[in-house]
């Protein structure tokens, strides 16, 4: 089954679960079903201009011409591409244009992002980017006129799109400043300057589960103003594909792209080499740029492992449309042979598309194999797979884990109903204000367990904050100060790298060392917690023990601290010459210091935030599902005979119905056992 197979099986049988549950349990079945309901992966390519980004995305979506590849730059806004969106959409386009104050906050998150990689030219970047600002606005008032102030903050829905349309929203279009007096202003462009993003909507096509695929504007754009769009958006993607061209792979620009995505999304992007097509000597020399790439990454990104694949837009669109331009169909079969895996997958194919009804043309066989060569189906199923494996396969695995432990442990009260018709008189004697009263006790009892474990969990982490700031300003002392007191910083030459490695390996461990601690202790306490509801549990009548019933703390159990913040870069190319003009000689070294400390200090900062509100959603996740279970045992009007509800009208039908929804649960995952499955993941 596959994974909207799944998707979409799930939330059917959540939905047959309201009709079997209690009203707790139902608000967080309802939870889950809207989880499932929008979830929706997204991969953003990126990369610099001229890459051949937007052929690619259009090899990649399976749509050859949608964005234009001979405009450039193409690309000026955020373009969002929803194949199989939840809203059930699937035609048409929604354009969401600026104002005033999300042009500032553009500026303000730019500033933001600047600090986590500042260099010399970043220093200089805000003023020339408030000033880009400034100019787009003026160049929309000359293009819009009077319908300039009107549009702001507005939001243009097409109900059907075509590619002039989107020209005209998301294309750069021509500066209407450098027209001659009585020229013509062109269409293309006309929205572009007050776009903020577009979003289009198609049917899910040939992907697995709902996806958005996001074009952006290039990183070494000229206007830093689109730069900045691209490295902002950053932060909202769930994986990343970095579009590099084979003739200038892995440039500066490059490697700081890739730092700032290693902070923000540790592991999750893969690398595409574009253009091997346009190589001398073809596979050879593409097999040299990709392992020069992979040592590159690997000496720049130390810890992290990347993927890097290899092919060709241009035969990715041959293969789509039938264009031959720029194709040439020796270099096709040539690349072919040179990669054994892809030869075979191409004659595979040739043999499948032979056993068919009618003739196979020459140019039916030629485009097959263009699009095998393009390395396109391998980067398509490299991307859905890791998102399957990762952002959608995780929250699916933890929403059937959820619904399973209700779905069983409500069949075993059911079937405890059952044999109490069948042997004797339904007990009656249970009183009502007293249950309600017990369950009551038992929610403040974990209501002040909960507050206790948040209390304690933060003075271990007050008290690392402590600690980490300690080490932080020793350690980068005796990195700026040199070892000897003879600063690194006042050799000779024209640039100084600093080392601060070891400082934040011992960050690293600091973090660990006490989110262990936290785990430690909140597993204790939830093991009190789940003791002391069972031992409530069993003074009702007819309780029966139930592995179901015991408290799940696998979201606990299993968390380990995030560290993708220590992967961010902070000052550490420093410039004498740079230096000595934002302070004076004398103090460059100690102000050096001083900035590279509050970064570092920024850093920790982030390690325990992130931390603490990442283990607390989690601690949080696993009292609210031991409650919801609870809450079945606590029923009142199961427990008291209440007629309306399935369970007591017709016992036999709910316990059917029950039986019924964990065969289907087991069908979805198979009967592993999904803690152990955890277990081999983390290891």
């Amino acid at each position: 089954m596959n994974s909207e197979l799944k998707r979409r099986e799930l939330i059917r049988i959540a939905n047959e679960m309201h009709d079997v549950t209690n009203e707790e349990t139902r608000l967080f079945i309802s939870k889950i079903q809207q989880d499932l309901t929008e979830l929706k992966p997204g991969v953003a390519f990126v990369g610099q201009i001229k890459a051949g980004k937007s052929r690619l995305i259009n090899g990649f979506i399976g749509r050859a011409e949608f964005l234009p590849s001979d405009v450039n730059p193409w690309t000026t806004v955020i373009t969002d591409m929803h194949f199989g969106h939840p809203s059930g959409r699937t035609d048409g386009a929604e354009f969401h244009f600026f104002d005033n104050e999300q042009w500032q906050e553009l500026i303000a998150e730019g500033e933001e992002m600047r600090k986590l990689f500042a260099d010399e030219e970043d220093s200089y970047k805000r003023e020339m980017i408030e000033e880009q600002v400034d100019a787009m606005k003026n160049r929309a008032k000359l293009r819009l006129g009077a319908s300039y102030q009107n549009l702001l903050g507005q939001t243009h829905d097409l109900p059907e799109l075509s590619s002039d349309d989107l020209m005209r929203y998301v294309c750069a279009g021509d500066d209407p400043t450098d027209l001659d007096d009585g020229e013509d202003i062109s269409d293309r462009g006309l929205y572009s300057d007050v776009t903020r993003k577009a979003e289009v909507y198609f049917e899910l096509g040939h992907f697995p589960f709902p996806l958005t695929v996001t074009d952006t504007p290039g990183v070494n754009d000229p206007l830093l103003i689109r730069e900045e769009i691209s490295r902002q958006y950053l932060k909202k993607a769930d994986f990343f594909v970095v579009v590099l061209s084979a003739h200038q792979a892995l440039s500066r620009a490059d490697l700081k792209l890739f730092r700032l995505m290693q902070a923000l999304e540790l592991g999750q992007l893969v690398v595409f080499i574009n253009r091997v097509d346009e190589l001398n000597d073809g596979a050879e020399d593409a097999a040299k740029v990709k392992e020069d790439v992979r040592k590159g990454l690997k000496q720049a990104l130390v810890g992290s492992e990347i993927e890097v694949l290899t092919g060709s837009a241009q035969w990715a669109h041959y293969a789509l449309t039938g264009d031959e331009n720029g194709v040439d169909h020796d270099d096709v079969l040539a690349w072919l042979r040179a990669n054994p895996a892809l030869m075979q997958k191409y004659l595979d194919g040739v043999k499948d598309m032979k056993r068919g009804d009618g003739p196979v043309s020459r140019e039916a066989i030629l485009r097959f194999a263009a699009m095998v060569a393009s390395g396109l189906p391998e980067l398509r199923s490299y991307v859905t797979d890791a998102l399957t494996l990762g952002t959608c396969g995780e929250q699916m695995q933890m929403a059937w884990q959820h619904l399973n432990s209700f779905a069983k442990g409500e069949l075993e009260r059911s079937e405890a109903r059952l044999r109490a018709i069948g042997q004797e008189p339904v007990e009656r004697g249970v009183d009502t204000l007293s249950n309600n009263e017990t369950f009551n006790e038992l929610r403040a009892m974990i209501t002040e367990k909960s507050e206790g474990m948040i209390q304690d969990m933060d003075d271990v982490f007050a008290n690392l904050r402590g600690v980490m700031d300690d080490t932080v300003g020793e350690l980068v002392a005796n990195v700026v100060h040199g070892p000897n007191g003879k600063s690194p910083l006042l050799a000779q030459g024209a640039a100084t790298e600093l080392d601060f490695t070891a400082l934040r390996e011992r960050m690293r461990e600091l973090i660990q060392d006490a989110t262990q601690v936290v785990r430690q202790r909140l597993m204790h306490e939830l093991y009190a917690i789940d003791m002391h509801s069972n031992a409530v549990l069993q003074t009702l009548p007819g309780w029966e023990e139930s592995e179901n019933g015991r408290m799940n703390t696998s979201a606990v159990r299993w968390f380990r601290p995030d560290t993708s913040a220590l992967s961010r870069g902070i000052t550490v190319e420093l410039r004498v010459s740079w230096l000595s003009r934002l302070f004076s000689k004398k103090s460059y070294v100690a102000r050096a210091n001083e900035m590279i400390t509050q970064e570092f200090e920024m850093i920790g900062d982030d390690l325990v935030d992130t931390a603490r509100t990442d283990i607390i959603e989690r601690m949080e996740t696993v009292l609210n599902h031991h409650q919801a279970l609870l809450a079945g045992h606590f029923d009142d009007d199961r427990r008291n005979g209440a007629k309306g509800t399935n369970t007591e009208t017709d016992p036999q039908g709910a316990f059917d119905q029950l039986r019924r929804i964990t065969g289907e649960l087991e069908l979805v995952y198979g009967p592993a056992n999904f803690e152990d499955r955890l277990a081999e993941a983390a290891e």
